[in-house]
């Protein structure tokens, strides 16, 4: 819930208010982001978190100092759009390269595009074409979850370490999935820039409390088939670990007698910048599942307000270790595809 003093309380009185809750095992955040037309008429406001019921509430309202409590209902208060009344923006540093990252509403859009795995031949080549056609970020798989034990499962370290030499000759940022929380020692040795916890992984809570400790920002997928509710409350266990540093990635779900390999969740996109405060990315490709359908969909995700686009790019898609099928491999088509999803979200946001 959200506790709104009234304008001149004295701190004693509030200092009080938070004893009170503190003392009903619940977390209180101050929110230094509300203020008043000027520094006398500013608003003292308190996020609180927990575990907080119809009792609580009543109580604290019917405190002379407290003006209103507002209930967060629905979506965990760390992500509500309301605890800020904006949406937040995530910078991803970039020591490798030339700039940071940086990812949000009132951003440009951010296109996080490499291949789906990591191979030792053609992922250079990829990356470099990523980056000359416009990508901000360079996504490669070094661990593959996989639905058969017979299929390729990545080249895990050896992945990793190919991605730190392709990121010191291009300088961008890599987005790797991380699958199982005995791993995060390397990924911090490799110092991946944004981890990616998968759609496998939606409610791996323990995986999600592990990447959250590491305040790097984490890429969260959706679960093919989690409601929004179930992944947005998974989500929260990166946040509760106080890393703000949280990315939401839709990447449609699974449907019945679809055309693609999933089921678009594009509505979605528009309700989520309506609720939460975190960046949406959509993920053009697993949506699709073809190369043919990636830039419609870029265009809808875009054109509704998506703050990032991910991808998979290969320049011999006949040559990828994992879905080839869905990379796009010609450098102009890339290109054009990410002015245009640009424009289309430049559109959208009203910036002509």
């Amino acid at each position: 819930m959200i506790i709104q003093y009234y304008v001149g309380t004295p701190l004693e009185e509030i200092e009080g208010v938070r004893e009170k809750l503190r003392g009903w095992g619940l977390r209180v955040q101050f929110n230094p982001g509300t203020a008043g037309p000027s520094p006398e008429a500013q608003i003292p406001v308190d996020n609180v978190f927990g575990a907080i019921n119809d009792a609580h509430r009543r109580e604290i309202a019917a405190l002379d100092c407290v003006k209103t409590v507002i209930p967060i209902e629905g979506v965990p208060q760390n992500l509500a759009l309301v605890r800020r009344g904006h949406r937040h923006t995530v910078t991803i540093p970039n020591p490798h390269g030339d700039r940071p990252v940086t990812i949000g509403s009132g951003q440009a859009l951010v296109v996080m595009a490499g291949v789906c795995t990591v191979d030792m031949e053609y992922t250079l080549a990829t990356h470099q074409m990523a980056r000359r056609a416009g990508a901000d970020l360079n996504r490669g798989g070094a661990f593959k979850p996989r639905t058969s034990p017979y299929d390729f499962q990545g080249l895990k370290e050896d992945g990793l370490k190919k991605l730190v030499e392709v990121r010191a000759q291009v300088g961008l940022p890599i987005v790797s999935e991380i699958l199982d929380v005995r791993d995060v020692d390397l990924f911090m040795k490799y110092e991946v820039d944004v981890l990616q916890t998968g759609t496998r992984n939606a409610q791996n809570f323990e995986l999600l409390i592990e990447v959250g400790r590491t305040k790097k920002p984490v890429l969260y997928k959706r679960g093919f088939s989690n409601t929004i509710d179930e992944s947005l409350k998974a989500a929260n266990y990166v946040m509760e670990q106080g890393n703000d540093n949280l990315i939401f990635c839709l990447r449609g779900i699974k449907g019945i007698g679809h055309s693609y390999r999933n089921q678009g969740d594009l509505d979605e996109i528009v309700a989520l910048s309506q609720l939460i405060d975190r960046p949406i990315v959509y993920d053009v490709s697993h949506s699709a599942g073809k190369r043919s359908a990636v830039a419609a969909i870029g265009n809808m995700a875009a054109a509704g307000g998506a703050d990032g686009i991910l991808m998979d790019v290969h320049v011999s898609p006949d040559h990828a270790l994992v879905d080839g099928f869905q990379a796009i491999d010609e450098e102009g088509t890339l290109q054009g595809m990410i002015a245009t999803w640009r424009k289309l979200r430049n559109i959208t946001q009203g910036a002509g």
